[in-house]
């Protein structure tokens, strides 16, 4: 069972790195998901990866800070449909919403593999 959390958890954020390829600014994007991907797929070898969990977390934490305005703006403007929406000059914070949920997503599957793996 924990061997099958490991692939979807992988198996996720490599769909979701494979997304950004299509991002103006897809570098950042890929980088970061890739990473987050290695961290659950390590485990199914029973390895773990102290370095690029702690080097992720940075990379996950800078860009929360970055988007961080602009999903409170989001949250702010009451305007949850919108993170379905295009991007528009009159709705700036969706792609800053979006970033950040999936910056959140990162987080909360980093901080569940920072404790000691069982073997």
């Amino acid at each position: 069972m924990r061997l099958a959390l490991h692939a979807v958890f992988t198996l996720v954020f490599v769909m979701m790195a494979a997304i950004q390829l299509n991002d103006p600014d897809p570098t950042y994007w890929i980088a970061v998901y890739a990473l987050v991907a290695a961290i659950p797929a390590a485990r199914i070898f029973g390895r773990r990866l102290p370095g690029i969990s702690v080097l992720t977390a940075g990379m996950v934490l800078a860009g929360m800070l970055i988007a961080g305005p602009g999903f409170i703006d989001f949250l702010v403007s009451g305007d949850y449909a919108s993170i379905n929406d295009k991007m528009s000059a009159e709705k700036p914070y969706v792609e800053s919403a979006r970033e950040f949920i999936g910056l959140l997503m990162a987080a909360v599957c980093l901080i569940a593999y920072a404790g000691p793996g069982r073997r």
